[in-house]
C-alpha cells in the first residue's frame, strides 16, 4: 500500500477517521471469531460428553450377563501353605476337609559318572513322555556333548542338567516336565550307547517279529485279482541279493511267499521305494505352416499386380493323451480263506519318498498272508527292504538304571474318600467350582470354606454409580441457565450459562438416563428386586434437601447392598439383567436398558454425538469462509475510503491554490492603482 499523509490540505486527521471507520466495518469479524472459539469449546465439550457416556455404558455392561459377579464365591484355605484354593460362580457354599498324603512327583533319572575325556560312540536315542517322542542322533563325543544335543532337541518335554560330581567326573540328569505317572520318561535307541553311560540297565519289552522278503524271480507270477490293470507291457527285474525288485512300465505282479505268514491286528507291511517318471515325448508342431511360392502376375482393369503365391498346410493331428490311472504305484496283500481269495490293494503316493509302513493287520487279522502284490502303471519303481512285521508284547523301551525320583500321582483324602491326581496345580475336578493347588503333604486335614464373595459385585455397582453421578455433573455444566430479570444483563449472564443450554438432544438424553435408573423392572426371582432403592441405592437420605434430590445423583448404602447381594444374589442379578421371554438372552433390567438407551450416542460408527461434532466442524468451516469474504470486503472498503479522502484533499488543495492566485491578482491590481 502506498504511503499517504492525510489532512495536509484540509488539516483533518483523515488516517484516524479511516482507521475508526474500518474498525466499525470489522465488527462482524470479531463476533464471528468469538463464535468460532465457542464452536471449538462445544466440540471439546461434546467429546468429553461422549467419554462420560462411554464410561457409563461400559460400567452398565459389567452389571449383567457373563460379566456380572453377584454369584461369585471365594474359597478360604485354613492352611494356604499346604493347599491354596480359588472358587468360581459354580462353587457351592460349604466346608470341605482334605488331607494331602503325597504330592505328584516328576520322573528324574541320571547317567553313571563319566570322566570328562571319555569319548562315546555314535548312536540314536529316543526319549518319550506322555505320547511325545523326541529323537536324538548323536555323532559321538563327550558326555557333555550328548547332554547339549538332548537339551536342544527335547527341552520342551524334559529338563536336563550336567553336574560335576568329583574331580573330572560328571553325570547328566533328565527330569520330566509333566508330573504324575503319565510323565514317566521312556527311553529307547542304541542299547550299547545307553548302557555305556549307565542310563539304562535292560530292555522293558521284547523285540518285534519280522519276516523279511528275499525276492526270487521264479516266485513272481501275473496278477489274477479283480482290479482293472489294462494291457501289461512292462518288465520286472530282481537284484542279485534279492533285496530289490524293479517294475518298469505297466506291470502287475504277485510274489508268492515261501511260507504263509500269520497276521495280527497290528501287523505292518514295511518297504522302501523310489519312483522315476517315464521320459516325456516331444509333441509334433501344431500351428499352421505357411509357405511362399514363386511370384505371380495379375492384371485387374488394366492394372498389373505382382504378388507371391501363398499356401497353407493344415495342422497335424494332436497326439492322443495317455490313459490316466487312479494310482501310479502300489502294493497289495493276498490271503486265502479256504478256497476264497481275499485281496486288498494299497496305493502309494509317488511323492512320499523313503520307507513306508502300511497297517495290514486290520484287513487280515487272524489270516495267513500268502502273496504280496507289487504294481506299476507307468514309469519305473523300485521296491526294497520289504518286511512283514508283527510287534510282540512289550514297550520296546529300556529300564532306567539310576532313578532319582519316580513318576508318581498325588494322593488325597477328601472327606474320607481316597483320590489320586497326576498333578499338583490347577486341580478343578475334586470340589465343584473350586481350583486347588497342592503345596506339600500333611497328616492333618486342611479346611476349605466356600462362601459368597460380594466384593467384586459391590465394586462394579459403585463404579456404575460413580460414572452415573459424574455424567450428571457434566451434563449440568453443559445445560445450566443463569437467569436474569433485566434484558440489559443478558450478555453478562450468557457467559455464565452452559454451552448447550436449551439443547433438547442433551436434555432428552439426561431425562432418559434418569428414568432408566428410577424405573421398575420385571423379575422371575424367588425374592424379586424391582427398583434400585431395594438394594440400598437412592438419591439421598430420608428428608434430604430438595436440591440434592432434584440433582438425581445416587448414594450407595454399602452395608445394605452387601446384605442384599449375600442373601439374594439371584434377585440382584435379575434386576440388572433378565431374560423375560425364555430365549436365554438378556432383554431387560437396569444394566441392559441403560446400554440400549446409550447405544445411539456411543455406537462405534456414526452416532448422535459424532453427528453434533461434525455439525460444529461444518459451522466453523462456514464461519471461516464468511470471515475470509468479509476481510476482502473490509480491504476494499478501506481502499475506497482512502481514495475518497485523497480526492477531498486534492479538491481542498486546488481550491486553496486558486484562492491564493486570486489574492495575488487582487493585490496586483491594487498596486497598479
Amino acid at each position: 500500500m502506498p504511503i499517504s499523509f492525510g489532512g495536509m490540505a484540509s488539516g483533518i486527521d483523515t488516517e484516524e477517521i479511516i482507521k475508526k471507520l474500518v474498525n466499525v466495518e470489522k465488527r462482524p469479524i470479531v463476533q464471528w471469531q468469538n463464535d468460532i472459539r465457542k464452536y471449538n469449546s462445544r466440540k471439546k465439550a461434546l467429546s468429553a460428553l461422549q467419554s462420560h457416556l462411554g464410561k457409563l455404558r461400559d460400567s452398565a455392561k459389567q452389571l449383567y450377563g457373563f460379566r456380572a459377579a453377584y454369584l461369585n464365591k471365594k474359597a478360604i484355605s485354613s492352611s494356604p501353605d499346604i493347599i491354596s484354593a480359588t472358587a468360581n460362580k459354580k462353587a457351592e457354599k460349604g466346608i470341605k476337609r482334605i488331607i494331602v498324603k503325597q504330592l505328584a512327583g516328576t520322573n528324574k533319572i541320571s547317567s553313571d559318572p563319566i570322566t570328562k575325556e571319555t569319548e562315546l560312540k555314535p548312536g540314536k536315542i529316543a526319549l518319550s513322555i506322555n505320547g511325545e517322542t523326541r529323537k536324538i542322533k548323536f555323532s559321538g563325543g563327550s558326555l557333555n556333548r550328548l547332554h547339549e544335543i538332548i537339551q536342544e532337541k527335547a527341552s520342551d518335554i524334559l529338563n536336563t542338567t550336567y553336574i560335576n560330581t568329583m574331580g573330572e567326573t560328571y553325570v547328566f540328569t533328565l527330569e520330566s516336565k509333566i508330573p504324575g505317572e503319565k510323565g514317566e520318561i521312556g527311553i529307547s535307541g542304541d542299547k550299547d550307547l545307553l548302557q555305556s553311560i549307565g542310563l539304562v540297565k535292560g530292555e522293558k519289552g521284547a523285540s518285534k517279529e519280522k519276516v523279511t522278503l528275499v525276492f526270487d524271480k521264479k516266485y513272481f507270477t501275473s496278477y489274477i485279482g479283480k482290479q482293472e490293470t489294462g494291457p501289461q507291457n512292462g518288465s520286472l527285474k530282481v537284484s542279485s541279493d534279492g533285496k530289490n525288485v524293479t517294475l518298469k512300465g505297466t506291470l502287475w505282479q504277485e510274489y508268492i511267499l515261501p511260507l504263509e505268514t500269520p497276521a495280527k491286528e497290528d501287523t505292518l507291511l514295511e518297504f522302501g521305494f523310489s519312483y522315476k517318471e517315464p521320459p516325456k515325448e516331444e509333441d509334433e508342431a501344431l500351428p499352421f505352416r505357411i509357405e511362399m511360392g514363386p511370384e505371380e502376375k495379375t492384371v485387374i482393369k488394366g492394372i498389373e499386380l505382382h504378388s507371391y503365391n501363398i499356401s497353407r498346410v493344415r495342422p497335424i493331428e494332436q497326439k492322443k493323451k495317455e490313459k490316466q490311472f487312479d494310482s501310479v504305484i502300489g502294493v497289495g496283500v493276498v490271503a486265502m480263506d479256504k478256497t476264497r481269495r481275499i485281496e486288498k490293494i494299497y496305493s502309494v503316493d509317488i511323492k512320499a519318498k523313503g520307507k513306508r509302513e502300511i497297517p495290514i493287520g486290520k484287513d487280515f487279522q487272524d489270516k495267513k498272508i500268502s502273496k504280496v502284490i507289487f504294481y506299476s502303471n507307468t514309469g519305473t519303481v523300485e521296491f526294497s527292504d520289504t518286511h512283514i512285521i508283527t510287534p510282540q508284547k512289550g514297550t520296546g523301551q529300556y529300564e532306567p538304571k539310576n532313578v532319582i525320583s519316580k513318576a508318581a500321582n498325588a494322593r488325597l483324602k477328601l472327606d474320607g474318600i481316597d483320590i489320586t491326581r497326576d498333578k499338583n496345580d490347577g486341580i478343578t475336578d475334586i470340589i465343584k467350582g473350586v481350583t486347588l493347588s497342592l503345596k506339600r503333604s500333611s497328616e492333618s486335614p486342611v479346611t476349605i470354606t466356600i462362601e459368597s464373595d460380594e466384593d467384586n459385585a459391590i465394586d462394579k455397582i459403585k463404579k456404575f454409580v460413580d460414572s452415573y453421578n459424574s455424567y450428571l455433573d457434566f451434563t449440568k455444566e453443559l445445560t445450566v441457565a443463569d437467569r436474569t430479570a433485566k434484558a440489559k444483563n443478558y450478555r453478562q449472564k450468557e457467559s455464565k450459562s452452559g454451552l448447550f443450554v436449551g439443547d433438547m438432544t442433551i436434555l432428552r438424553l439426561e431425562n432418559s438416563v434418569k428414568q432408566t435408573v428410577s424405573a421398575a423392572y420385571p423379575s422371575k426371582a424367588d425374592q424379586p428386586v424391582k427398583i434400585i432403592t431395594q438394594i440400598g441405592i437412592s438419591t439421598g437420605e430420608l428428608n434430604a434437601a430438595w436440591d440434592t434430590i432434584k440433582a438425581g445423583k445416587l448414594v450407595v448404602d454399602e452395608t445394605k447392598l452387601r446384605e442384599v447381594i449375600a442373601g439374594n444374589p439371584d434377585g440382584v442379578m435379575q434386576f440388572f439383567g433378565s431374560d423375560t421371554d425364555g430365549d436365554n438372552r438378556t432383554d431387560n433390567g437396569l444394566g441392559y436398558q441403560m446400554v440400549q438407551v446409550l447405544q445411539p450416542y456411543t455406537a462405534s460408527g456414526n452416532n448422535i454425538i459424532k453427528a453434533k461434532i461434525s455439525y460444529e466442524d461444518t459451522t466453523i468451516e462456514r464461519t471461516n469462509e464468511r470471515i475470509e469474504r468479509h476481510e476482502e470486503h473490509v480491504a476494499r472498503y478501506e481502499d475506497k475510503l482512502r481514495r475518497k479522502f485523497a480526492t477531498m484533499e486534492q479538491s481542498i488543495s486546488g481550491a486553496k491554490a486558486q484562492g491564493n492566485w486570486l489574492n495575488q491578482q487582487i493585490k496586483g491590481m491594487k498596486g497598479g492603482d
